[in-house]
């Protein structure tokens, strides 16, 4: 046993009394074992994880009791001095954001060497060769180069790997990894963890891994936890959990992930939220939200209780005393009405056309800021977008998602080619001539809390846009069609006397959402709208994205990144790839038979809740080039598995697959289909 949590109890003071964000929660890792803790935010995960590294804020932070034993020593009895030996030594942890955990004004090797330095004693110059070799071990390229950069000089799979390296640099017993891989794209995430896999196969090290993706889960935890409201509410293996979920909170988080089965039906979602941790209600913290909930739960307090062999369940259903009977997991599975998905508009009527798009920005050097060459961030992308229907736009960080969306908008004015609204090419408007298309265009950032005035109430956000557009005969009337919107998104209309810091993430992204809507727009651009998310808030959140679709007609461009919301919710696929499409498609033809190679890397990267399903995996090495230098031919053809010779000299045409299905790839010409077949492309 390395790992021994016992009844640990961590509170933080704060005026309403004491916050129990963990609340009595027992549970053993092994060596080599690795644990999954699930559930939702503020459910007590992360605290757990500042609880076993002794990293808990204080003064306001304390443990009321229990205890954690590392290797049989009690960490809560040890003085702080023997704590700083173990914290990188014996356990070590990846933070959730690599960035606000690396220093920003020092370099990566100065902050590698410093565990090896101080924990294991090496001279500065045995340190220099361990670090660069950790940084190799973790697929970092050219670490003698990356040692002498900064943090902010590496992409986001980069520092995320750097994290790993500083972490694993001692060769800890323990790993703890808080969402290591949230908002990354699938193919590093896919690499970030088939490296804590490969490092735990080579170490032997134990991990403590923290996420609300229960794909990740599924391919890489040996036993999971289920948390709630401060406790561990299951536990048991993963195939036990995936197979045969007991709790109702599991089986509700369960049936949140979007897929494409529940293409014709919303999806389950969890109403409400967790509990603060300083109101925690009398009885089951869960009763509230439960959708087999009875009398007795408002005032029992459940414990775990044995369902089979290594599976326990913290509810009332299971105990025979209050029942009468044993409940089986199964009876627990009740299914919510499915809620009919409405096929949108189908007319064709193309509300929005993009002809050879173009958004390049200068790079400058030197006094006189002379350019030098250029980002190529969008470099000739041609689209339409049918009115009430859903284009998802995919690709990896960098590729020119966003900046592709916010040139549609005009919030980046484009170097060259048009963007056709209703036959008017609004790359030839000024400002003035633009002011009404603002209305009927609009967008849903990616960070809710960052878009929105922390200074401004929700009402005043709301009705911003409106006063701007003259929307409303006057204030009064404004002020009616506020509360009327923020209940089409379903907040209660009070919440206006309130400002964003005083809500949850998937509350203000229903803010967001109600600001755009305020101005009657007619096409939307969902930048990330659900990043981040937990899965229940996604699947809220997803709902109400496709029930205004429905019932106004809105068109929407869906970026993002995960690929299991875009099978669920989006009409149209579009893969992009360092600032160009790559492949188009109805979503069922791109899921069922992707024909770009990148295409099929990006899909066989998803983790999937049955690791049986979906095939072998297609790991894509290194990270995108620069669109400053993209590579010269086929911007994909040095991460390409089927590189042709024609590949490293030109860019490939638009080849048609069908009606609706298109991709840019040298093996589907006219010339080259029989090499395609050949490689089974």
């Amino acid at each position: 046993m390395l790992l021994r949590v016992r009844d640990l109890k961590t509170y933080f003071r704060i005026k309403d009394g004491p916050a129990r964000a963990v609340d009595g929660i027992s549970f053993d890792i092994n060596e080599g074992e690795t644990l999954a803790l699930v559930g939702e935010s503020g459910s007590g995960k992360s605290v757990t994880a500042l609880s076993i590294m002794q990293l808990l804020p204080q003064p306001a932070g304390y443990y009321a009791g229990g205890s954690i034993e590392l290797q049989g020593k009690d960490l809560l009895q040890l003085p702080e001095a023997e704590k700083r030996k173990l914290r990188g030594s014996a356990m070590a942890m990846i933070f959730q954001e690599p960035m606000t955990s690396l220093n920003p004004v020092l370099t990566i090797g100065f902050q590698l060497l410093e565990p090896l330095l101080y924990h294991q004693g090496l001279t500065r110059e045995q340190a220099y060769v361990k670090a660069i070799t950790v940084l190799g071990q973790v697929n970092i390229p050219d670490p003698e180069r990356r040692f002498h950069e900064y943090p902010h000089q590496l992409s986001g799979g980069m520092k995320q790997r750097v994290m790993i390296a500083i972490a694993m640099a001692c060769e800890p017993k323990l790993l703890i990894a808080d969402e290591p891989t949230t908002a990354l794209d699938v193919t590093i995430q896919a690499q970030i963890l088939e490296l804590m896999k490969e490092l735990q196969r080579q170490k032997g090290t134990a991990i403590l891994l923290i996420t609300h993706d229960v794909g990740i889960v599924a391919e890489t935890a040996d036993r999971v936890a289920i948390m709630y409201a401060g406790r561990i509410v299951e536990s048991a293996t993963c195939k036990q959990v995936l197979a045969n979920p007991a709790h109702p909170y599991t089986v509700r988080l369960l049936q949140s992930l979007p897929s494409g089965e529940q293409r014709d039906r919303g999806l389950q979602t969890i109403e409400g939220r967790v509990p603060p941790a300083h109101r925690y209600p009398l009885g089951c913290r869960f009763a509230d939200r439960c959708h087999v909930v009875q009398t007795a739960c408002r005032t029992i307090d459940p414990v775990l209780l044995p369902i089979a062999e290594e599976h326990t369940a913290a509810c009332i259903l299971y105990d025979e005393r209050q029942q009468g009977r044993r409940i089986t997991p199964v009876e627990v599975r009740t299914p919510l009405p499915p809620r009919p998905r409405v096929d949108n508009l189908a007319t064709g009527d193309t509300l929005l056309r993009v002809e050879g798009l173009k958004v390049h920005f200068p790079i400058r050097r030197g006094i006189l800021k002379r350019i030098v060459g250029h980002v190529k961030a969008v470099d000739g992308v041609d689209l339409t977008i049918a009115k009430g229907k859903t284009l998802a736009l995919v690709g990896e960080s960098g590729c020119g998602k966003t900046t592709l969306g916010k040139a549609l908008l005009q919030l980046i004015r484009p170097t060259a080619g048009r963007v056709v609204v209703n036959g008017q090419d609004l790359t030839e408007l000024d400002r003035q001539a633009l002011h009404p298309y603002r209305r009927r265009l609009q967008i849903i950032f990616q960070d809710p809390y960052s878009s929105l005035n922390p200074r401004m109430m929700v009402g005043e956000i709301v009705m911003e846009g409106m006063t701007v557009h003259g929307i409303g005969y006057d204030r009064r009337d404004r002020e009616e069609r506020v509360k009327e919107i923020l209940g089409q998104v379903g907040l209660d209309p009070d919440v206006r006397y309130r400002y964003p810091h005083e809500f949850s993430g998937g509350q203000r992204q229903r803010i967001s959402i109600a600001r755009c809507l305020a101005v009657n727009p007619e096409f939307i651009v969902c930048d990330e709208a659900t990043s981040a998310l937990d899965v229940s808030v996604q699947a809220q959140i997803l709902n109400l994205l496709e029930k205004l679709q429905t019932d106004l007609g809105l068109t929407y461009l869906f970026i993002t990144h995960n690929l299991g919301v875009v099978e669920y919710l989006a009409d149209e696929v579009a893969v992009m790839y360092l600032g160009r499409i790559v492949e188009r498609g109805k979503t069922q033809e791109v899921f069922q038979n992707p024909r770009h190679p990148y295409t099929q890397a990006l899909l066989s990267a998803i983790p999937k809740v049955d690791p049986h399903t979906g095939g072998e995996k297609i790991r894509l090495t290194g990270d995108i080039p620069s669109p400053s230098t993209p590579p010269t031919g086929c911007h994909f053809h040095p991460r390409c598995v089927h590189v042709m010779p024609q590949c490293r000299a030109q860019y490939p045409s638009t080849v048609p697959l069908s009606a609706s299905h298109s991709t840019s790839c040298f093996l589907y010409e006219a010339d080259a289909r029989t090499v395609a077949q050949g490689n089974e492309i």
